[in-house]
C-alpha cells in the first residue's frame, strides 16, 4: 500500500497518488494539469495508473485528469453531478470502484461546490472499513472548504449543505481515519487552513473550530466570515474542467525566446510584458508599460489575477532556468498565450536602444518620513493585502484595495498626487504599483518590504477596516464571468 501526496506550494493544491504496490496498481486523485510527474512516479515505482480520480469541478486550477487519463487509459472518475462533457465514469453516493486491493467507495459531499464527492478508501487485503477519506474541498485541515465561490447567492445554501455533508457524511466515521484534502494551506479556496497537508477524523472533530457543535446558521456565518479575495481566472476554471482541457500530452509547453523582429511582431501584435524579475529590480529599472509578477510560487495566480487569458504574454525573466517554471504555472491556471521570452534579458532591451523607465527605491522609513508632520505632500498610501491582513494591522491613514481588484477601482484614485502600494513583503505591492503605471498613474512607488518591516521599526499602526471603503464589494465566481477585465 502507497500513498504519496503531491504540493503545489502557490496554489494550496494537494493531490494523492494511491496504489496496491502488490499489484502494480495506483489511482491518482485530483491531478495538476502538468501531469508528468505521476507518470514518471508510476514509472519509477513500477506501477500502472488505471484511475484517475476527481472530488469536484475545480475553481482554482485545471484538472489534468482528462489528460492522465488519455496518456494511460485510466478510468476517469468523478461525482455524478459534475455532468463532464468527455470521456469518464460517473460515480453515484455509494459506487465502489477497485485499484487492486484498494476499494473506493463514493460519498455524497456537497458543498464546497454542488456536485462534490468525497471517496472512503478500505484496503481489502486487511479489512474492508475504511482507514482513509479523500475529503477534496470539504474537511480541510483545520478548515472547511468555502461555499461562496459560485456567488453570494449560493453562499449560505451550500453552507447547510456542507454542514450536513461533514456532521452526516464526514464525521460518522472512526477518530482513526485519515483526511486527505485536496486544498492546503495557500489556497484561496478557504480560509485558515493549516500547513499540515493531512490529518485524522478524530484530532480535526477536536481541533478544527468549524466542526464544533452549532446551529447550522451560526456555522454558515463563521465559515464565511473572513474569506480571501480570490483571482479572476477561478470564473474560467469550472466550466474549462467541465469541458475538458486541452489536451496536452503531458508536455509543458516551452516558452521560446523573441529578439529582433519577433519580439517586435509580439509587441506590435498587442503583447503585454510581464516582468518576472525581483521587485527590486523592476522597482530600479523597467520596461514602460510592463507588469511585474516576479517570479516564484505565486507568479501564476497573479498571472491569472490581473492579465486576460487571450493577451499574448512576453516575458522577462533574470534566467532562462526559471521559464519551465512559469510555463508550469501559467497552464496550471488555463493561460496558454505565452508569446516567448525577452532573449538576453534587461540588458539586451536596453542595449537595443529601446525605452526604458528609471524608478527610485522606497522603503519603509522612506514612507514614514513623507507621512511625518512637515515633511512633503503625504502620499496616497493604498494596502493591496487581503482584507483580513488589512484589519490586523495597517499604516494609518491608508486605505484598503486588494491588488488584483485595482483595475476596477481607478477611477476613486488620485492622479495629482504621489500614490505608494505596501503589501506584507513587497510583492503585491509591485504588482499593485505596475498596474497603476501600466493605467497611466505616473507617480507610483511599491514599498519595499512591507507592515513587518513598518511594525519592525516601531512606526504606529491602525487596526480594522475603517481606513477601507466598504462601498467596493468582493468579487465572486460567478459575478467574474460577466465582468470584463480592464487594463
Amino acid at each position: 500500500m502507497r500513498l504519496t501526496q503531491y504540493r503545489i506550494e502557490g496554489l494550496g493544491h494537494l493531490s494523492t497518488l494511491v496504489a496496491d504496490e502488490s499489484k502494480g496498481l495506483a489511482a491518482i486523485v485530483d491531478p495538476r494539469r502538468d501531469v508528468d510527474i505521476y507518470i514518471e512516479a508510476a514509472r519509477s515505482a513500477d506501477l500502472r495508473i488505471t484511475h484517475v480520480v476527481e472530488t469536484h469541478l475545480h475553481n482554482d486550477y485545471v484538472s489534468g485528469g482528462r489528460d492522465l487519463a488519455a496518456l494511460t487509459g485510466a478510468t476517469h472518475v468523478i461525482g455524478a453531478g459534475a455532468n463532464l462533457e468527455h470521456d469518464h465514469r460517473a460515480a453515484a453516493d455509494g459506487d465502489t470502484f477497485d485499484v487492486g486491493s484498494v476499494r473506493f467507495r463514493t460519498l455524497d459531499t456537497p458543498g464546497h461546490t454542488p456536485e462534490h464527492v468525497s471517496y472512503a478508501v478500505a484496503d481489502t487485503s486487511r479489512a474492508d472499513e475504511p482507514f482513509l477519506l479523500l475529503t477534496g474541498g470539504s474537511l480541510l485541515v483545520g478548515a472547511v472548504g468555502r461555499t461562496d465561490l459560485l456567488g453570494e447567492e449560493n453562499a449560505v445554501p451550500f453552507a447547510a449543505a456542507m454542514y450536513r455533508s461533514l456532521h452526516d457524511v464526514v464525521l460518522s466515521h472512526e477518530d482513526s481515519v485519515m483526511v486527505y484534502p485536496t486544498h492546503g494551506a495557500g489556497s484561496l479556496c478557504s480560509t485558515g487552513i493549516a500547513s499540515t497537508p493531512w490529518s485524522t477524523i478524530g484530532f480535526e472533530r477536536r481541533h478544527d473550530p468549524l466542526l464544533a457543535p452549532m446551529e447550522i446558521d451560526a456555522f454558515a456565518q463563521a465559515l464565511l466570515a473572513g474569506q480571501p479575495t480570490f483571482p479572476r481566472y477561478f470564473a474560467r476554471m469550472r466550466p474549462m474542467n467541465q469541458a475538458g482541457p486541452r489536451l496536452l500530452g503531458g508536455v509543458v509547453p516551452a516558452i521560446e525566446p523573441l529578439t529582433g523582429d519577433g519580439l517586435e511582431a509580439a509587441l506590435a501584435a498587442g503583447a503585454v510584458v510581464v516582468d518576472a524579475r525581483r521587485p527590486e529590480a523592476h522597482a530600479a529599472a523597467r520596461i514602460p508599460g510592463s507588469l511585474s509578477i516576479p517570479a516564484g510560487s505565486s507568479f501564476g495566480t497573479w498571472l491569472g489575477w490581473v492579465v486576460d487569458a487571450e493577451t499574448p504574454v512576453v516575458l522577462l525573466v533574470d534566467g532562462a532556468e526559471d521559464l519551465d517554471d512559469l510555463s508550469r504555472q501559467a497552464i496550471r491556471i488555463g493561460y496558454e498565450a505565452m508569446a516567448g521570452y525577452i532573449e538576453g534579458g534587461f540588458l539586451a532591451w536596453r542595449r537595443s536602444g529601446r525605452a526604458v523607465e528609471v524608478g527610485r527605491p522606497y522603503d519603509v522609513d522612506a514612507l514614514a518620513v513623507d507621512l511625518s508632520p512637515g515633511g512633503p505632500m503625504a502620499p496616497f498610501v493604498i494596502d493591496v493585502r487581503q482584507p483580513s491582513e488589512f484589519e490586523a494591522g495597517h499604516v494609518p491613514g491608508s486605505i484598503h484595495v486588494g491588488a488584483g481588484e485595482l483595475p476596477g477601482r481607478l477611477d476613486a484614485l488620485p492622479r495629482d498626487r504621489d500614490i505608494a502600494t505596501i503589501c506584507a513583503s513587497g510583492y503585491r505591492s509591485s504588482v499593485a504599483a505596475s498596474l497603476l503605471r501600466a493605467s497611466g498613474f505616473e507617480r507610483v512607488v511599491a514599498v519595499r518590504g512591507g507592515l513587518p518591516d513598518w511594525e519592525a521599526r516601531g512606526y504606529p499602526v491602525a487596526y480594522g477596516s475603517g481606513s477601507g471603503d466598504p462601498s467596493w464589494p468582493v468579487p465572486t465566481v460567478a459575478a467574474l464571468e460577466h465582468s470584463p477585465h480592464e487594463h
